[in-house]
């Protein structure tokens, strides 16, 4: 396998994907704006203040529907138009949104089926948002009639560089158990399986009598007595993907229709949506960034959902970034300290984001998110947060098309499965404090400085030396073939506690764990145990810390691996035993670990592969310092962001010239102050 870094292009397809590719010619800086917030007499000052601020676009129309329909069939336009117009005076391009996500009383007071049902079968009222329902066909049609009212009256509206579909499928609310749903629900299944039989024996419902003799006895999961159909579970998160995915192609092929050069994107990946799906009838992706969600500042977290969104498209889009402090009637977020916006921002620039938009231009007095603050007072009075965007906007001009032209570059990466994580999330979740350990994996590279990403189970990852897939437990023959043509390739690839032990029903496999993985590890499953919380077993792994795993942790039998580590600890289960293993397959290996790693283990592994794997690491800091490495064919770009409040020393780089401060690096040494950030260019 050739030992290079992976690197993702845009992969728009059609018109509209090559009109996307045309659109990031330009890097778009801009701020969330709702003028149906606002009176008419704001809009012209507004608009004015935004383009002296530095912005150059605008992202608006996502939550408008009852302005844009004030009753059903009759449609309205004109404060977009006049604020579309003042766009265009001042060079402002727009984004705009299709409504559907929080839909006017009319709709839910004449069509009471268009609502949400929760679990307990009791229908969501209006007054909020995203208590819409996918499968009504009613809502569907309603759908239909503002996206297409908004597409004809915009056709020709050349400020509109692009579409945004609705708005964070899923936030707040991901399922749905509403009268259609239980309908369309059951269609999904004939369509997936034909036969009641099939369907049986995928639900293994000969346990507890739950056989099924008519597709009318059918239902989406409910309350009951014990524990749900864990297969019963799985479809139903499937399910509920394709209907958002469904949707959404929905929407876009509308809009597509009507002009079909508009790009068109979407913000987020919440519940039970399977993301690789959602990005197909996408021109690119777009994400929104709170890092202050994160736990204690937790600067690899904040960053997880940027290397998200650049694993499903690169360039990228920000359609929230976040402006100031945040909060809902139930939490106020904290106020960021004086650095850190601009801190934030440049980490999204820095992964891969060609858009960023503000959330939102001015705070807003009332409503639910009336503690969410914007650039601007909600007495309309400027802001150090609007300094400090102001600030950005003039240095990301110097960063120059080079910048722009290159991709962040990786040596690892960490496979999302959705099956899995619907596994660990909804349906096996007593695995609790050791769930979605790739995230784990993501956090301790980027603490390193060694350049990693995500990358999903049907996209090609040959390219990456070092592939982390922790605990695939289902998996089925195309997945095996894979990930051993990855490793035949060169490829070493990592395995934890329980993989291969499903099939893709969720079955328990009928055959020796770890299943149809078993001849590509080398290693057999002797005997395991699971373990209280907060607690885990020593390993010993030669010339490091001991490894400490918890969770689920087995007893492994080497079948043609090598030990790397025994278990080293007084339980009679597992002392003396084998914990962690190396196998040789053609030119790459396997290394199988016999439990789940935490934060700590972690660490100790990612600092033994570097070294085992000779990985790249383009720069000395402390964790606290985030490095983003970005090439093209004739440079190499470093990203250096301080998320420390305190002044930070990073050495090792190569001798080069600071674009934000124009200066020459000739010692291999930069200075950062508390929250600050640095560019680093130099010939490759």
């Amino acid at each position: 396998m050739r030992r290079r870094w992976c690197v993702k292009r845009f992969t728009g397809s059609g018109i509209a994907g090559i009109s996307g590719f045309l659109m990031w010619r330009q890097f778009y800086y801009g701020v969330c704006y709702y003028p149906e917030h606002w009176p008419a007499e704001k809009y012209a000052e507004d608009i004015q203040r935004i383009a002296a601020a530095g912005f150059n676009m605008i992202r608006m129309g996502e939550s408008a529907w009852s302005y844009w329909e004030p009753r059903e069939g009759e449609y309205q336009f004109d404060i977009f138009d006049r604020v579309i117009d003042l766009c265009r005076r001042h060079g402002i391009h727009v984004v705009m949104g299709t409504p559907t996500y929080s839909a006017p009383a009319w709709a839910a007071t004449n069509y009471p089926e268009i609502l949400r049902w929760d679990f307990n079968r009791v229908p969501m009222a209006h007054g909020s948002r995203r208590n819409l329902n996918y499968t009504s066909p009613k809502y569907l049609e309603l759908s239909d009639r503002i996206c297409t009212a908004l597409a004809e009256h915009y056709r020709d509206e050349t400020q509109i560089i692009a579409w945004q579909l609705d708005n964070e499928f899923n936030c707040h609310m991901d399922v749905s158990y509403a009268p259609s749903d239980t309908r369309a629900f059951r269609r999904w299944l004939e369509d997936r399986y034909t036969t009641l039989d099939q369907l049986n024996a995928a639900w293994g419902t000969a346990f507890w009598s739950q056989t099924y003799t008519d597709w009318e006895q059918i239902d989406l999961p409910h309350p009951t007595a014990t524990k749900l159909n864990p297969h019963q579970l799985l479809d139903e998160t499937r399910f509920i993907s394709d209907c958002v995915v469904q949707f959404a192609r929905r929407q876009a092929d509308i809009l597509r229709r009507v002009n079909k050069r508009w790009p068109i994107t979407h913000n987020g990946i919440f519940g039970n949506i399977d993301g690789q799906a959602l990005a197909k009838p996408l021109d690119f992706f777009s994400h929104d960034q709170y890092p202050l969600f994160a736990p204690d500042e937790d600067w690899p977290w904040a960053a997880w959902g940027l290397v998200q969104a650049r694993s499903l498209s690169y360039p990228f889009a920000i359609m929230e970034q976040q402006a100031g402090p945040g909060g809902q009637m139930s939490y106020v977020l904290r106020t960021p300290r004086p650095g850190q916006l601009r801190l934030w921002a440049m980490q999204s620039v820095a992964h891969g984001a060609k858009l960023i938009s503000y959330f939102r231009w001015r705070s807003c007095p009332y409503g639910s998110e009336q503690h969410w603050h914007g650039l601007l007072r909600q007495d309309n009075g400027d802001t150090r947060w609007l300094d400090e965007a102001s600030r950005l906007g003039g240095e990301i001009k110097h960063l120059g098309k080079a910048f722009f032209d290159s991709t962040v570059e990786c040596v690892a990466a960490v496979l999302r499965e959705f099956d899995n994580e619907t596994d660990e999330r909804r349906i096996n979740t007593y695995v609790a404090e050791g769930q979605f350990e790739y995230s784990r994996w993501l956090a301790e590279l980027s603490r390193q400085h060694i350049s990693a990403d995500m990358i999903w189970s049907r996209q090609d990852w040959n390219d990456y030396p070092l592939l982390i897939a922790p605990h695939l437990k289902i998996v089925d023959k195309t997945l095996v073939r894979k990930l051993t043509q990855y490793v035949r390739q060169g490829g070493t690839l990592i395995l934890g506690a329980q993989s291969g032990s499903m099939d893709r029903h969720g079955h328990i496999v009928q055959q020796p764990l770890p299943g149809l993985l078993q001849k590509l590890c080398g290693v057999e499953i002797e005997d395991w145990t699971t373990l209280e919380k907060a607690t885990h077993r020593t390993a010993r792994l030669a010339g490091y810390d001991e490894l400490q795993l918890n969770v689920w942790v087995e007893r492994l039998r080497p079948c043609g691996a090598a030990t790397l580590a025994e278990w080293n600890c007084p339980d009679a289960l597992l002392h003396g035993a084998v914990a962690m293993t190396r196998h040789q397959v053609g030119k790459g290996s396997v290394i199988y670990i016999g439990g789940y790693c935490p934060s700590e283990t972690v660490r100790v592994l990612v600092g033994w592969l570097s070294k085992q794997l000779a990985l790249p690491v383009h720069a000395k800091a402390s964790a606290d310092v985030e490095v983003i490495v970005r090439t093209s064919k004739e440079w190499l770009f470093l990203v250096l962001l301080n998320h420390a409040a305190s002044t930070q020393i990073v050495t090792g780089l190569p001798a080069g010239r600071e674009l934000l401060r124009g200066q020459a690096v000739e010692d291999g040494r930069i200075v950062l102050d508390k929250y600050g950030v640095a560019v680093v260019q130099c010939r490759r």
